[in-house]
């Protein structure tokens, strides 16, 4: 009866841990600055960190904690990063902020996005996800350089962040840098037209 038990809550548990492609992610946009403007948009990783987990393992009728190191591909590792990129890519020009955006070339463009990922962490323990990262825009009138700090969990409710697993913590941390980077970028296109 304790295996049948024990089966159904791990397949319950691992029915929840579904990856999220983030491509399916969007920038809510009400308005969108058109450009003709072409753009190059580089990436650069930064350390990637993470807590560590505790595993209950059971042992008769008790469970003994085991206390293991960070889970690497739970992480917002330089592979999320670079799906990451694809999605502003892709939002950039579907918003049509610009008429073309390349990834990591050295072709000469109107404007240089570099999007730096200082620092990621992932709190392991309710899922949550800090980035640091800056964005360098140049090409215009002006460089500037922003700094943003994102935390996944960042205005959720008690009961959202217990009810969040590390894939829905990622498309979280996604959605809110998107959020915060594209407004900026428009602002800065807007301003050196």
């Amino acid at each position: 009866m304790r295996r049948l038990i024990l089966l159904l809550v791990v397949s319950l548990l691992g029915g929840c841990a579904t990856p999220i492609p983030f491509n399916t992610i969007k920038h809510n946009a009400k308005q969108s600055i058109v450009s003709n403007k072409e753009a190059a948009l580089l990436h650069v990783s930064g350390a990637v960190r993470g807590s560590d987990s505790t595993t209950m393992i059971p042992a008769g009728n008790i469970f003994i904690p085991v206390s293991s190191g960070p889970v690497p591909e739970l992480q917002f590792h330089k592979q999320d990063q670079a799906d990451f990129i694809k999605v502003l890519r892709s939002e950039l020009l579907r918003l049509k902020v610009f008429k073309a955006v390349s990834i990591n070339k050295t072709k000469k463009t109107d404007i240089k996005i570099t999007i730096i990922f200082a620092q990621t962490y992932h709190h392991i323990n309710n899922q949550e996800y800090t980035l640091d990262v800056v964005m360098n825009l140049e090409g215009g009138k002006n460089k500037e350089l922003k700094e943003y700090r994102i935390n996944s969990n960042e205005g959720a409710s008690i009961l959202e962040k217990w009810n969040t697993n590390a894939y829905e913590g990622k498309a979280k941390a996604v959605r809110k840098l998107l959020n915060k980077l594209i407004p900026d970028i428009q602002k800065y296109v807007a301003g050196n037209t």
